[in-house]
């Protein structure tokens, strides 16, 4: 049985690929991707449209916008603790 969170793994993924394959993709489509976005999908999505702008000269505003704020919705790794070595002063 299908649940909600495969179902919404699904539904980006599909529109995922049909936003791949446009070369101007649709906003509605983005934006109902960027609204079902998890934490699980987002960094799918945000390669994608990375692969996309690559070799654009100049990258839409728009797009450069929606990277930065998916990137925004990722989550952070935590930060290892700086290893003190031998030139640090004690």
């Amino acid at each position: 049985m299908l649940d909600a969170d495969e179902a919404r793994r699904r539904y980006v993924e599909m529109l995922t690929e049909k936003v791949r394959q446009d070369r101007y993709p649709s906003v509605t489509h983005m934006d109902r991707i960027e609204a079902a976005l998890t934490p699980e999908t987002a960094g799918a999505y945000l390669e994608m449209l990375m692969e996309k702008i690559a070799s654009e000269k100049y990258p839409s505003p728009t797009m450069l916008g929606r990277i930065e704020n998916v990137a925004g919705q990722l989550p952070r790794r935590p930060r290892r603790a700086r290893q003190p070595s031998e030139d640090d002063d004690e």
